[in-house]
């Protein structure tokens, strides 16, 4: 968190602010994260037996998302608020700056592996689902139907990252090798410790700690939606999977439940940023959450899921 200082050093000394954010966090979200997630796929092997990890990702992301959307009503009557607690609560905080780094704390390299697999779809479910959806809620008036949304997402130069992330499933199931000096020259966390504290400072750019108390309804909801409704909805999706062919059981499942009620994510902000959902409430909304996952929420995951 300490670029997420910085930041907030930089805008209350006025060195920078929210046009140097939205600029970060757009490239965050439409290049950085689908490269890092694009190279991780394409050296990750995927076997039809683990589809059940990635798909109930997928329908977590879909199922809260909508819940969230049902829940806001009761928080704010702001219309993109609306839309941006709809992110905040639709996505987690799955990659490797909280919720594989839990589940790596807990269960080593094969934690690691699997959330690796359980993130396979996010940029996809993001596109289809996020983008519409936060679209409609960034003008006074919805210009369109949502099917025509969708349609026109997979357009959209913000979507410029999907075809990475889908050329990497493509060429893991092809069982095409990654070229050996990206491994050799270390390029996949030479990226992540570049992008991850550049996120972070874009959030620090943003954050404005007089909004907290104001935003108490919302961030009250917001840790429903994550803590409560997500781990609810985690819970069912793993456990409905023993019906059918791929059913998740032992560590796959641990995985699937740890993952579904992490904090939000750091996309949440960047798609705030990205189609102007009150990105000064998102990062308050992603400091506030991380603090009280951090505090009171891991350590009954660490007690739960621990050895």
């Amino acid at each position: 968190m300490a670029s997420t200082g910085a930041g907030y050093v930089c805008q209350r000394l006025k060195l920078a602010g929210d046009r140097a954010a939205r600029r970060i966090m757009t490239f965050v979200g439409v290049f950085a994260y689908p490269i890092v997630g694009g190279l991780s796929i394409w050296g990750t092997p995927l076997h039809l037996s683990d589809i059940a990890l990635p798909l109930s990702a997928a329908a977590h992301i879909v199922v809260m998302t909508f819940l969230s959307l049902a829940l806001a009503r009761f928080v704010t009557k702001d219309r993109a608020e609306t839309g941006l607690f709809a992110m905040a609560g639709g996505t987690g905080n799955n990659g490797f700056t909280m919720g594989a780094f839990v589940l790596y704390l807990l269960y080593g390299e094969p934690g690691m592996g699997l959330s690796n697999l359980y993130i396979l779809l996010f940029v996809p479910t993001m596109v289809l689902l996020l983008y519409p959806i936060a679209r409609h809620y960034s003008s006074a008036q919805p210009t369109t139907s949502m099917r025509k949304l969708i349609v026109s997402s997979l357009f959209d130069w913000r979507s410029a990252g999907m075809p990475l992330v889908v050329l990497g499933i493509v060429l893991s199931v092809m069982g095409v090798p990654r070229p050996p000096q990206i491994v050799a020259w270390h390029v996949l966390d030479i990226l992540v410790f570049t992008i991850t504290p550049l996120a972070f400072f874009g959030i620090g750019l943003l954050l404005h700690f007089s909004r907290v108390q104001a935003m108490g309804r919302m961030l009250a909801g917001l840790a429903v939606a994550r803590f409560a409704l997500g781990a609810a909805v985690g819970l069912a999706l793993a456990t409905v999977t023993w019906w059918t062919p791929l059913p998740l059981r032992d560590l796959r499942w641990n995985v699937v439940v740890v993952q579904s009620f992490v904090p939000t994510s750091v996309t949440m902000v960047a798609l705030a940023n990205m189609f102007d959902l009150r990105p000064r409430e998102a990062s308050v909304l992603f400091v506030v959450n991380t603090a009280m996952y951090l505090l009171l929420v891991l350590p009954v995951v660490m007690w739960l899921f621990g050895p």
